[in-house]
């Protein structure tokens, strides 16, 4: 035995019983809280109207993404799809809710983003609302009618612009009120509602619209999950404002724990998400600008850059070698917009 130790002795039976107690529990399973399973979408001829947070609501499948901000006055509509989904969109919203459409905001110009504009507007008796006995049943009180159609004043007037195969929009297509401004707010169902412009980033046209209450942004095509970012330089579009605009969707964003969680991301196209998918998007989209930057300072071609791959390890996520926008066109742009000639 040794002499530092001194005798062993027995512990005493309490505490000997304690020991054993705590043994016994630490080599119980933590038990888990189940998680209630995420409701599932609503299906309505091929699109899929899924539930966001808060009063926010998704419809994938009619071209550009579609968020509904749903409650009593009404329904708000961010983008309104492609061409020949307005019927589909308006019977997907009144599966949420047989509240009319009282706001339509565009985030950009592109076609199947604001194709929707003139069936929604029309579907809800015009921009002034159903006059008594007219379109929509009649509206004797003249309150409370009509669609508020909004976007930024540069994308007005691409989409009064012809854009190839689509044709300029008109009237009622077109939006009645438009801004210039860093911000415009305003309220709808009980919930702030905050517009701001990304100058140069997919286009010269850009908003970000949050939802401050129900804690959710959609974004528009300035941050998508299924390709690189479309970079239309002939609209005004610019790498740095994709990458600024990216930077400013994260300001908003507020993770609720590691990582994970608390406000969600409406993209232009694909999933929803959260912060910490937005950062990894920024991230790529920094890393490869940064990559193709360094290029050029080389003096290397925009072909010698294509041959070099500075995009390989995320061209299985976001590449493409066909269809609308592939990853040749990305790095173009990229080229353009770090000083490539």
């Amino acid at each position: 035995m040794s002499a530092f130790l001194g005798p062993r002795r027995a512990l005493a039976p309490a505490a000997a019983a304690a020991l054993l107690v705590a043994a016994v529990h630490a080599q119980q399973p933590v038990a888990l809280v189940p998680l209630d399973p995420p409701p599932p979408p609503i299906l309505v001829d091929g699109l899929e109207v899924l539930p966001v947070q808060g009063q926010v609501f998704m419809v994938a499948g009619a071209g550009g993404n579609v968020t509904l901000q749903v409650g009593p006055e009404g329904v708000l509509v961010v983008d309104s799809g492609a061409t020949g989904q307005t019927d589909k969109l308006l019977a997907a919203i009144t599966r949420v809710t047989q509240k009319p459409v009282r706001f339509l905001v565009n985030t950009n110009a592109d076609p199947d983003h604001v194709a929707g504009n003139r069936g929604i507007v029309q579907a809800q008796g015009g921009v002034r609302g159903p006059r008594p006995g007219g379109v929509g049943g009649g509206n004797p009180q003249g309150q409370n009618a009509g669609v508020m159609t909004m976007s930024h004043e540069n994308a007005y007037n691409r989409m009064s612009t012809p854009n190839g195969s689509f044709p300029a929009l008109t009237g009622e297509g077109l939006p009645e009120s438009t801004f210039f401004t860093p911000r415009k707010e305003f309220f709808s169902n009980g919930e702030p509602v905050q517009l701001y412009s990304q100058p140069s980033a997919h286009t010269d046209g850009d908003i970000l619209v949050f939802f401050r209450k129900s804690d959710v942004v959609s974004t528009g095509d300035v941050f998508v999950t299924t390709s690189y970012p479309v970079i239309d330089i002939a609209r005004g579009g610019s790498i740095e404002g994709v990458v600024t605009a990216l930077n400013n969707v994260i300001d908003l964003t507020v993770p609720e724990r590691n990582q994970m969680g608390g406000t969600r991301v409406v993209p232009g196209h694909g999933r929803i998400c959260n912060e910490a998918d937005v950062v990894d998007y920024r991230d790529m989209v920094t890393i490869i600008r940064d990559r193709v930057q360094v290029m050029v300072k080389k003096g290397m071609t925009l072909a010698q850059i294509k041959t070099a791959r500075p995009s390989l390890e995320y061209d299985g996520l976001y590449g493409a070698t066909t269809g609308a926008w592939t990853t040749d066109m990305f790095l173009d742009a990229v080229y353009r917009g770090v000083g490539g000639k």
